[in-house]
């Protein structure tokens, strides 16, 4: 998966819907790193799973500011 550079952040401060796209591929990221970190033996220990719980609560995170930029966004092109 592509990284996000410092052009994508630029690009996002200026446009909500290039915003919402880097949110849902930031979220992807995220949910495949907790994916990869919860079925690895290696991170079966407490500090491993309190990363995985910390993980979960940034992506649905993640995901109320992707709800939000759609409904703004929706907001303002029925205006």
């Amino acid at each position: 998966m592509d990284r996000i550079s410092e052009a994508d952040i630029a690009q996002a401060r200026i446009d909500p819907r290039v915003k919402q796209v880097l949110l849902a591929k930031a979220l992807e990221q995220l949910l495949a790193a907790l994916y990869r970190m919860q079925h690895d033996p290696a991170h079966s220990d407490p500090d491993g799973l309190r990363q995985v719980r910390t993980g979960a609560m940034m992506a649905a995170k993640v995901a109320d500011l992707i709800r939000d930029l759609e409904e703004q966004t929706h907001l303002a092109e029925s205006a």
